[in-house]
This record gives C-alpha cells, structure tokens and sequence, in this order.
C-alpha cells in the first residue's frame, strides 16, 4: 500500500511501532480554535483559524478565510477542536520510574526488589517512557538531574522516532550523601567544598549540560554561609561555562541564599513560610524561574501508605507496567516491607497540597516572577507523563486560571529550554510543536488530556497508537 494511502488525513502518523510515516511536507489544520497562552483573553482566543505546518515548522497561521491552504497540503479537519502549543515539563527525572522502587533512599524495597534491577529496567525502558510522555502532548520535557548516563539518555531521545525534545543536568552537586543510589554512576554526589563543585562542573561541562544541579539541603547545624559559597563556586562555574544554574531550595532561607548565590532557576517552592520582598526582589534581580512540583510530595504519600489511584488520564496514558507496579504493596510480605510503609499503611491520612506552597505560588505569579509547570515526574507516585495533569489542576487551586497555567507549560516553560524563539508558541517560523485537543483547555484545564494528535517538530503522532505501541512491545521498538 503506497505511503500517502498509509496515512490518510494527515502529514504524518505513527504505525504500531510508533514511529512516525511522513506523507506530506505540507498539512492544514483547518477551522480549529486556536489558543495562544502568551496573550491574554480576549486576543489569547482565535476560533475558525487555519494552521499551516511546512516540514518541521509553523509556515502561517491566520483566519480561515484568508489564509489559504497550499495546493496539494494535507487537510486535518480542526472544527470542533482546540489547538495549543506543545507542553512542556520544565522538571523531570528520568533516572527514576515513578514506581514504588525508585527511590530506596526513601523507601528502601531492597528485599524484594534489588535497585539494580530497577535502575536497568528504567534504562531499558526509556524507549517506552520517550511516547508517554509524547502521547500526554509533553513534546519538551527537562531532565534536570541524575546520574552521568543522562547525557546518553538525551541522545538517545535525539534519535529515537517518538521522543520529546530533552534538556538534561547531570549528578546533583549535593550538601548530603545518597548512597543508597550510588551503583557506581551516582545521581547524586557530596560536594564539601567550593574547590570540589568546581571539579564537579568542569567534568560535567565537558558533556555540554543544559543546567548544573545543586541539591541544597540545609540540616540544622549547618553552616549556611559555607553551603552557600559552595552554591555559588558551582553557579560562578557554570556561568563562565555557559551554563544556568538550577537548585533544589525548599526553604525560603535556602531560596535566597541560592538566589544570591546566583540560581537561574529554582526547582521546586518555598514551602515552609510565605515568600518576602527580599525574595521576590532576588529573582527579579536574577530574572530567575520558579518550578512549584506541588503533586510530587503527595505522591509520595499516596504511594507509600497504599492509597495512590491512577486517575483517568493515568489509566490511558501512563505506561501499563508502572501501573501494575504501584499496586505491588498488596502482594509483598510485610516482612519484606520498609519500615516507614508499613507505618503509613498503618495509618493512611488523605494528603492535601501544602496551603503555604499554593499561597506562594500566586504571590510569585503575580509579582511578574515566571513560574514554569514541572512535576518532578519519576518520584514515587508521580509517573511519566500523565502527571502533568494532576500538576496543572493543583496549580489551579492556587488560584491560576486555566489560560495561566497553560502559559507556564508553554510559553513560560519554553524559557526553561532557553528556546522561547522557536517553541512555547503558535506562530510563522516557529517550530511546529503542538497538540489538537478535543475539548477547551480554558474552560477546564484537565481537557489538556483531550488529545487528538500531538505534533512534534511537524511529525504528527496519535497517543493511541503510542500507547498501544507501548503495551504490545514494551516501547522497544
């Protein structure tokens, strides 16, 4: 059967295997509703509007009526439908599975599931993990770190046919030990020295990093102003190298000591007292972004005390073998049990979002700070891809609208990737990174789980067709 009959209706689609068949260079998305995050309502909503793709990128956009659709373009039928900027999820690791395993230096299955064998399974299993993310319309994701191997894993989304656009840190540069992750490529590295970050940095910049990490974890009794001039010997490094600076600071005494220090990014909130002026005037100074990850810590809970479900969007676009594993608690003997999870179980208490994390999130919203949509993905209870979703809706109950959340997973998110000229928005030149949604993302930000299509450097992919891929051959294909 020729190619172009392969693939009726569309400029490329993905067969079972998941990889993409190109039938056209030209495809018209016709009368959709187009939606444009960076603006705000009522110019943020363009109905009856034609969408030209050209090869990778956007060639015109524009009212149906005058904007004509080139001869011989493939038409795909956008009445009825909405159509967004890809997604973005400026915090993930892909070093971890999001499964109950992932994670033994807090919660250690050791007993019954050596770590080693989880970490080749996640190795193994990026192909997979690669379309979750994709068929969840998350067409850039940044892996902001993990172990050496991670450089390998961007590389390996470079060539892979059905991947989202990657960005990458590598080993957190960390005040405390992990060594329950250490199998000989650590994620995560002590650091006790400025001289030592500095070491650290150079041997990562020799693999071209997106960011360095600093793991900033400040104990009682530690010397804050030594913490910090290891914060900033590793950020002056990355700086002289080219690089940004991401820091994990959930403290607001931590926050702003790595804001003075030189963080460009902070990766997860304030959480333990609302955020100041001095704070806010910091991450102005430094033109910072701020990564709330408000789902990460109730996954934990959930998981651990057996009470995490999958919601809706999970069951459709998680991958199925991280789904049955978070129902393993049932079946493991309680003699094999970590400590801690047999306490939760005990004691299961329905987790709600920290208030004071929500509350600091509008505050930096409001003062111009941009924040950027990250689920920190990988970490027990919070899987690849769908959980974007249960991300997003949190971030509504800190009182964002639908269109401002929207913005931090795209436009905003685009600042993370330092790529806001060629993705994050729909327009003439921009690469052609977006999603075909069957219902309006404004009027309920969980419809951003409403995929038609996702579009990926003008390569156009069918969710159901990945996800099928993934549980008929194991994403390895």
């Amino acid at each position: 059967m020729p190619t172009r009959m392969r693939c009726l209706g569309l400029a490329a689609v993905l067969t079972l295997a998941g990889v993409p068949c190109q039938a056209a260079d030209v495809a018209a998305i016709v009368g959709a509703t187009v939606v444009h995050p960076d603006r705000d309502l009522p110019s943020a909503v363009a109905s009856n509007t034609t969408v030209i793709v050209s090869g990778s990128r956007i060639e015109a956009i524009g009212p149906a009526s005058s904007t004509p659709v080139p001869a011989g373009a493939t038409r795909i039928d956008g009445r009825g439908k909405w159509v967004v900027p890809g997604l973005i999820d400026s915090h993930v690791h892909f070093f971890q599975s999001g499964n109950l395993y992932t994670r033994p230096d807090v919660a250690d299955f050791n007993a019954w599931m050596p770590y080693a064998k989880e970490v080749e399974r996640n190795k193994a299993r990026l192909p997979a993990t690669f379309k979750v993310w994709l068929a969840s319309g998350v067409t850039s994701v940044v892996d902001i770190g993990g172990p050496f191997w991670n450089f390998q894993m961007r590389d390996a989304a470079v060539r892979s046919p059905a991947a989202p656009r990657v960005a990458v840190a590598g080993p957190l540069i960390s005040m405390v030990d992990r060594v329950k992750l250490d199998l000989g490529d650590p994620p995560i590295i002590k650091i006790t020295s400025a001289d030592a970050a500095r070491a650290l940095v150079r041997r990562e910049l020799e693999r071209k990093p997106d960011f360095i990490k600093v793991w900033f974890i400040h104990q009682k009794g530690d010397d804050l102003a030594a913490q910090e001039a290891i914060v900033k010997a590793a950020g002056d490094a990355a700086h002289v190298g080219g690089v940004r600076l991401a820091v994990h600071a959930t403290e607001l005494i931590v926050a702003k000591a790595s804001l003075r220090a030189g963080a460009d990014f902070l990766v997860h909130s304030v959480e333990d007292e609302p955020v100041d002026e001095e704070f806010l005037a910091l991450a102005k100074k430094n033109r910072a972004l701020y990564c709330p990850t408000l789902f990460v810590i109730l996954g934990y809970r959930y998981a651990l005390s057996n009470t995490w479900q999958p919601t809706e969007a999970e069951w459709r676009l998680a991958d199925p073998q991280i789904l049955a594993a978070m129902n393993d608690l049932r079946k493991i003997p309680k003699e094999k049990l970590p400590e801690r999870v047999v306490k939760a179980m005990s004691q299961p208490v329905p987790p709600k979002p920290s208030a004071i994390a929500l509350q600091n999130l509008r505050k930096v919203w409001d003062a111009g700070i941009p924040v950027v949509m990250g689920t920190d993905a990988g970490n027990i209870g919070t899987l690849h891809g769908p959980s974007v979703f249960r991300e997003m809706e949190i971030m509504t109950q800190a009182g964002l609208t639908p269109l401002q959340v929207l913005r931090s997973a795209t436009s905003n998110g685009a600042k993370t990737l330092g790529m806001e000229r060629a993705i994050g928005t729909l327009a003439p030149g921009k690469l052609a990174d977006l999603l075909i949604l069957d219902a309006d993302p404004l009027a309920d930000v969980t419809n951003l789980s409403r995929i038609h299509r996702v579009i990926k450097d003008g390569k156009v992919f069918v969710p159901d067709e990945l996800m099928r891929s993934v549980a008929a051959k194991g994403g390895a294909s």
